[in-house]
């Protein structure tokens, strides 16, 4: 009986112990000042990213890319995205350049370093051998409690290279080494690209990882297309108009010279 109560209450302090995970809030900088990318973590595993004009969110287990063109907000899912742009590259005419011979990278960690009050590894991730090379240095929290922005952060970073997959054929070693680092946990700075300005712990509403209308691939594509065609015509409409400004310019009299620059008065 005795034993029954011990465990009952071994169980219990566990309990009252253990806790949720609470939603997370993380502010960075960009580029010493010049952007700003906010990361909203939630407890349940749900994660939205913006910067500047991008928006990453993770719903329900999934990824999607939110785009936004004037009026029009649509999202799809990570993988559709990448798929589709790169079937229009591809049916454009791109062909991707030929593959450069590259080093080998390697991430070696090498002290530690506090940022906006959070201690975090420093990693180096620098070519092979590392004689003489320069490296770019990634500092890494391993709190758990801040796993969620880690992996937003994450996300963003595949998201870009699975686009320089598309684009040119491959994704180079650096990269490759740099999302391996980027997995340890939540960054704190990442050379001097990326910077933690600080997190907040508090409730963050449901409605900041709700979607808009999700388009599926064949829609996406369509309207991706449709974008493209749009932004070509306004390119082109924007070149005649300079085209036809110039034409309209009166010519210069006959025997004109432009006018001599002023002397600057003597001392």
């Amino acid at each position: 009986m005795i034993r029954n109560y011990l465990a009952a209450a071994t169980l219990l302090l566990a309990a009252a112990c253990s806790k949720a995970p609470e939603d997370v809030t993380a502010h960075y900088s960009v580029a010493n000042g010049r952007g700003t990318i906010t990361v909203k973590a939630a407890g349940n595993g749900d994660t939205r990213l913006d910067a500047g004009p991008q928006t990453f969110i993770r719903h329900g287990g999934t990824d999607y890319v939110v785009v936004t063109e004037g009026n029009d907000r649509f999202a799809a899912t990570v993988p559709d995205f990448v798929s589709s742009m790169g079937e229009l590259i591809r049916e454009s005419g791109g062909v991707p350049p030929q593959q450069a011979n590259e080093p080998e990278f390697e991430a070696v960690q090498e002290g530690e370093e506090t940022i906006a009050g959070l201690k975090g590894a420093v990693w180096k991730v620098r070519p092979k051998p590392a004689a003489g090379a320069q490296s770019i240095d990634v500092v890494v929290s391993s709190d758990p409690a801040f796993a969620g922005v880690g992996k937003a952060i994450a996300m963003q970073a595949r998201f870009g290279s699975a686009g320089m997959q598309q684009v040119a054929g491959r994704v180079p070693n650096i990269e490759k080494k740099l999302e391996e680092v980027l997995d340890k946990g939540m960054v704190l700075r990442f050379g001097d690209a990326l910077k933690l300005d600080g997190v907040e712990k508090a409730p963050i509403a449901a409605s900041e990882f709700a979607l808009p209308k999700v388009l599926d691939k064949a829609a996406l594509k369509k309207h991706l297309n449709e974008m493209r065609q749009r932004s070509m015509a306004e390119a082109e409409a924007m070149a005649n108009a300079a085209k036809k400004r110039a034409e309209e310019a009166p010519a210069p009299a006959p025997g004109a010279s432009p006018s001599p620059a002023p002397k600057a008065p003597a001392n």
